[in-house]
């Protein structure tokens, strides 16, 4: 087993400490940004087949033409809401698993337990507009996968090479693809299970995915 020191460094990269989602202008500045998070408040009132193109422009404050230089339909643009959301938390985690240190793991799962509920806080209304949308529709549900899962999956994956050679994890290469997969599951199922129970079970699933991945 590691020995875990202790560090003044910070064990997770400080990227919610914003109180609230950054604006869609910070990602496409002027009138792009603008638009999508007019988009982003329609959508979150009305739903995806109850918003339209026409009322977006009247809350941007231009005409409804003006929104097609931008944006070939309303397609088009939830899939930018999907793209540009989803990705600004994929780039968090990526920021967060590439941080984790074999010396300070426990302590830094149990922050990111923390982190992330701090994101999904922020990102409530981003991600209670797109997801149900995404669960219905088949080209949606896509550009999630590829925006998101596929790429934390396979960063998680990369980063577990690093990790089970610190742990000497016997037949690493062999069973890692079905530990990550268990691990991806397990963090995730965690998150949605806590909303619906509304408790914090983070030591126990910290000491579990530990234990599904040898990291001990």
């Amino acid at each position: 087993m590691n020995d875990r020191s202790r560090t003044d460094e910070p064990l997770l990269p400080t990227t919610n400490e914003v109180q609230q989602a950054p604006s869609f202008t910070e990602q496409e500045p002027g009138r792009k940004g603008e638009i999508l998070d007019a988009a982003l408040d329609v959508f979150a009132e009305r739903g995806y087949s109850g918003g339209s193109m026409r009322e977006i422009a009247t809350r941007v404050g231009v005409s409804e033409p003006a929104l097609y230089r931008h944006f070939s339909g309303k397609e088009a643009l939830f899939l930018s809401l999907i793209k540009l959301g989803a990705g600004r938390l994929r780039n968090e985690a990526f920021e967060l698993i590439d941080a984790l240190r074999p010396e300070t793991l426990r302590e830094q799962l149990l922050g990111m337990f923390d982190d992330r509920r701090r994101a999904l806080t922020l990102y409530t209304p981003l991600m209670r507009t797109i997801l149900p949308t995404v669960a219905r529709d088949p080209a949606f549900l896509e550009a999630f996968r590829e925006t998101i899962i596929r790429p934390v999956f396979v960063h998680l994956s990369e980063k577990a090479v690093d990790l089970d050679a610190s742990f000497q994890v016997p037949d690493a290469a062999t069973t890692r693809e079905h530990r990550v997969r268990a691990l991806f599951s397990l963090l995730v199922g965690t998150f949605l299970t806590s909303i619906l129970l509304g408790d914090k079970p983070d030591e126990a699933v910290t000491q579990a995915a530990l234990e599904i991945m040898g990291w001990e």
